[in-house]
């Protein structure tokens, strides 16, 4: 019997200011480079359903090649950040199974053998896992940003995990563009209130106090100020 693969939410950074010795992302590339494997084996896992921030469809986009490019989804970074390699394989079969589980569930999806890795995949996956030899399946946020959409993509997902297959939600908890540009320097935190209730959501036992803080995310003290209103994208894995 497989070992009940984890599910998992990374920072992936800002573009790949991670990989480049970045020093105010230092303290994120030693989390994804050694912390994250003291919570996980990665010796356990058969694959990774990675949902990435980066990628937002109208139904749901599962990348379904053998092999993926990499997609240099940023702008302005030095040239080597563009020459990056992570030839992990893909795994039609199961994206294809994830295709057929979301369709029995009522949620529309499609296959796409074409798209390459954005960095919402590759920046944390050099980091996390270096080796490439597990392979990856990719998949797509949805453009409206529904909360409840999200979650019942989310219970479809979990039934892979008893199969040993991970699933890494790849996004930020805090994504405010204007914040990080004219604001990146202050020393005070600025989101600790939504941080802590999402703290208190997160480990609740009862799946249904989960469930109706995720799906009332919108409605707390901070939520706009770490997701302003339509650009919710990276809190949505």
């Amino acid at each position: 019997m497989a070992v009940l693969a984890p599910a998992i939410f990374v920072n992936h950074g800002g573009g790949p200011m991670p990989l480049l010795g970045d020093e105010v992302h230092a303290g994120l590339t030693k989390f994804l480079r050694d912390d994250v494997q003291k919570h996980i084996n990665l010796k356990e896992w058969k694959a990774i359903i990675l949902v990435t921030a980066h990628w937002e469809e109208s139904q749901v986009t599962i990348s379904s090649g053998k092999h993926h490019d990499l997609y240099f989804d940023y702008y302005g970074f030095p040239p080597e950040s563009y020459k990056y390699k992570y030839d992990a394989p893909g795994d039609p079969e199961t994206a294809q199974r994830v295709h057929n589980a979301l369709k029995d569930a009522g949620i529309q999806s499609k296959l796409d053998s074409q798209r390459g890795w954005d960095h919402g995949v590759f920046v944390p996956m050099m980091l996390i896992n270096p080796e490439a030899n597990i392979p990856i399946i990719q998949i797509s946020v949805l453009e409206n940003q529904d909360p409840k959409q999200h979650y019942e993509i989310g219970k479809v997902l979990q039934q892979f995990r008893k199969e040993g297959i991970a699933i890494l939600g790849s996004g930020m908890s805090y994504h405010n563009m204007r914040e990080f540009r004219y604001g990146r320097y202050k020393d005070a935190a600025v989101n600790k209130e939504f941080d802590d209730y999402l703290t208190k959501v997160c480990t609740a036992e009862n799946e249904s106090e989960r469930k109706a803080g995720l799906l009332a995310w919108r409605d707390q003290p901070g939520a706009s100020e770490a997701h302003p209103p339509h650009a919710a994208e990276h809190f949505m894995p």
